[in-house]
């Protein structure tokens, strides 16, 4: 007879069948124990597809069902129970056992590294219904059979439920749902967010509750035991689901590689997490002990006017990084920059430093490889002026951090604008500021969170407020890895520019100091 069982599953549930074929049926079913075996793994995979709303599969792509969970138990059995009473009445009520069976697939693993592949995670193994642990600092991607595709920075604990729902109980995991994976769900302790065709990222296991942070598209959030929902959270936004509420927070791009926990442990409360006071040397868990907060400061002050070429710093600059030094040319001025602001002024001294201004040539200052911590915050100000009258041509001139010959980042007059403005990691993309070189002198300050992965820039902060209160001119969801300095100009016919007050610190109030 005719072996497509998935034929004969169609006919069996229309109950469009004659005598004559239910008895060919029976024969069939008694002739071998394999056609038996067949038939039940397709029945129980009919079954358990149908309960999970699954698209359909041929009879060669499926795999044999377990008999788990009582819902899905229930189903397949009860799918199964009238056919096999059937088949049992015409075998003269004979008992039928029933081997168990592979679980089904419900996704794959698509990408692993190493130290996921210690624990068994590898390419290409197949996802059932169940628990998976990714251990910490791995990452791993599992494409689901939704269509759905999702990332997971450990340490993470999930359970997938189905082909549309994974429970995250701890970790990062990042979602991409295309349009006919809608309906993605993630469920947490504290919520469920329903993917609704976008790309966000999902962190739970922490105190603070579970994170939603929205990159593209629209999602939808529930809390549990809260408001029903649900709350519509578009690209660009983040929230916290906690104890039945909804609360807004600060949306991290890179969340997938931030942290579980972005705050670092502070055990003194000195406000000097303990990692960058162990790299200093000074003691975590005493408030008297704590690393100077200033780590480098150039007023320019200690040189001789006139020409600069590159020798290290003399004796008595005040450079808290020992190993700190310039070299290059430019022009030492006895008169340097001033700042206002608000009726307040920026501490400052004599001294400043011109700009060959000829493109190429620049000012570098030296990093050394113990000046600045590799974690936590860093902060970087410094005031420059730039001539008016050619603003609008093609001339540049800033503070560009580097990594050995590198560009990390731009900060200063744009040769492609005519404005102030930066450039991320050689970026094509440029942005500017709604201020021009107009000859006055301007305070700039680079804040790069390197737990948050987030670089923000100031432009003429207020110094009567604190750094809490000052919002930011530009926003990168990335930082600069650097070990030196350089501050350089250009144009046609040359284009000096005038620094002072180089500062590189890790708080707010070290490299903006004010006078009281």
């Amino acid at each position: 007879m005719n072996r497509d069982w998935e034929q004969w599953l169609d006919r069996l549930k229309s109950a469009n069948l004659t005598a004559e074929e239910l008895r060919e049926f029976e024969a069939a079913l008694q002739a071998d124990p394999a056609n038996l075996d067949a038939y039940m793994d397709a029945l129980l995979t009919e079954a358990a597809l149908e309960s999970e709303n699954l698209p359909p599969l041929s009879l060669r792509d499926r795999q044999p069902l377990p008999l788990r969970g009582r819902v899905r138990r229930a189903l397949a059995l009860a799918a199964g129970a009238a056919v096999i009473a059937s088949a049992a009445y015409f075998a003269g009520r004979k008992t039928v056992h029933v081997a168990p069976l592979a679980p089904v697939e419900l996704a794959m693993i698509s990408d692993a590294d190493a130290a996921a592949e210690k624990v068994g995670i590898r390419i290409g193994q197949p996802l059932a219904q169940g628990s998976l642990i990714v251990p910490s600092d791995s990452n791993i991607a599992i494409a689901m059979r939704s269509g759905a595709r999702v990332e997971i920075s450990g340490p993470a604990r999930l359970t997938i439920e189905n082909s549309g729902k994974i429970r995250l109980h701890k970790g990062r995991m990042k979602s991409y749902a295309p349009t006919y994976a809608h309906g993605f769900t993630v469920d947490t302790d504290d919520g469920k967010v329903v993917d609704l065709g976008t790309n966000f990222v999902t962190t739970a296991g922490t105190k603070a509750g579970t994170e939603v942070h929205v990159l593209e598209g629209l999602v939808e959030a529930y809390a549990t035991g809260g408001m029903p929902g649900p709350y519509d959270l578009a690209a660009k936004h983040a929230v916290i689901l906690k104890d039945g509420h909804l609360k807004s927070t600060e949306y991290l791009e890179q969340r997938l590689n931030v942290p579980l926990n972005p705050v670092l442990p502070d055990s003194d409360g000195d406000g000097i997490p303990d990692v960058v006071e162990a790299f200093y040397g000074t003691d975590p868990h005493s408030a008297a002990s704590k690393p100077e907060l200033l780590r480098f400061a150039e007023s320019f002050d200690s040189f001789p006017a006139g020409p600069f070429i590159g020798a290290p710093s003399p004796s008595g600059t005040p450079i808290v990084g020992r190993h700190a030094h310039w070299e290059g040319k430019g022009t030492i001025l006895e008169q340097g920059l001033s700042y206002q602001s608000n009726g307040r002024s920026l501490k400052s001294s004599g001294g400043g430093l011109r700009t060959v201004g000829d493109n190429s040539t620049g000012t570098l200052l030296i990093l050394g490889s113990d000046d600045l911590a590799p974690q936590g915050v860093v902060y970087i100000s410094f005031l420059t002026q730039m001539p008016k009258a050619v603003a609008r041509g093609n001339f540049f001139g800033g503070l560009l951090l580097y990594k050995k010959e590198r560009e990390e980042l731009f900060v200063g007059k744009i040769a492609t604008s005519k404005s102030y403005g930066s450039r991320l990691k050689l970026s094509e993309h440029e942005e500017s500021f709604p201020i021009e070189p107009d000859d006055q002198t301007h305070l700039f300050v680079i804040r790069c969170d390197r737990t948050r992965l987030v670089t923000d820039l100031f432009i003429d902060p207020p110094l009567d407020q604190p750094e809490a209160a000052v919002h930011y001119q530009m926003r990168y969801y990335d930082v600069p890895s650097f070990d030196r300095i350089s501050l350089r100009s250009g144009g046609p016919g040359g284009f000096p520019a005038l620094f002072d007050e180089i500062r590189v610190g890790l708080s707010w109030d070290a490299v903006v100091p004010v006078d009281r």
